[in-house]
């Protein structure tokens, strides 16, 4: 299978510490991957390092097989997707929220209708379409932030502990939900998280890292 993300030799350096060392890191197309650890141990940053969010030391990396230093940042960046933990939206309703990822692209506008309301019911959504993004709670704004970026119908997709605003019966129902869109949307997933039932419903694999460096992979059942 062919390399969507690789790095070779990675080291990040902030303020004079060494947050990240990677010698080798490489995901296939269609892989989906966990990373656990304690607070600190660099989850989160080696995400945005991989996503093209956070500019390594020293190393390379490459998506899709291009070189991220010598590529164009927005050819790769259509071709991804981020959910942070704390959901990133304009003051705009749900619905314009959602529009937004589309609006470049050339679909016509029934299609675009027809995704946006497939995400609204799939995100239990639809209740709140008209409703603006400061007025939403944790929870909902988290999962128009889930919507928006599965709309766009990415080959890779970032998500920084995507379920964490969530109450514990809607967190198991997007969990379940999301992990089976996904694996059939085969699209490749790296995803930062603490609970290791999150990691086995989304993962195939789940790398646990401690001070900047992966200690060891587990494989998923």
């Amino acid at each position: 299978m062919s390399k969507v993300i690789e790095i070779i030799d990675l080291t990040l350096v902030l303020q004079g510490k060494t947050i990240l060392k990677i010698p080798y890191f490489s995901l296939d197309r269609e892989e989906s991957i966990a990373l656990t650890g304690p607070n600190g141990a660099g989850k989160s940053t080696f995400l945005f390092v991989m996503a093209a969010l956070q500019k390594p030391t020293a190393g390379t990396v490459s998506l899709f097989g291009k070189n991220v230093k010598d590529h164009s940042l927005l050819e790769l960046r259509r071709r991804m997707a981020v959910v942070f933990q704390k959901p990133m939206m304009f003051d705009l309703t749900v619905m314009e929220n959602l529009e937004l990822g589309l609006k470049y692209r050339q679909i016509n506008h029934k299609e675009k209708e027809n995704k946006i309301y497939h995400w609204l019911e799939k995100m239990r959504l639809a209740h709140l379409v008209k409703r603006r993004a400061r007025s939403l709670s944790g929870g909902e704004a988290q999962r128009v932030a889930l919507a928006q970026a599965l709309i766009l119908e990415p080959e890779i997709i970032f998500l920084d502990e995507p379920f964490a605003n969530l109450d514990k019966e809607m967190r198991q129902e997007l969990i379940d939900e999301i992990g089976k869109t996904l694996k059939a949307g085969k699209i490749t997933t790296v995803m930062v998280t603490h609970h290791r039932m999150e990691a086995a419903a989304i993962a195939d694999s789940i790398y646990n890292m401690e001070d900047g460096e992966i200690i060891n992979r587990e494989f998923c059942n």
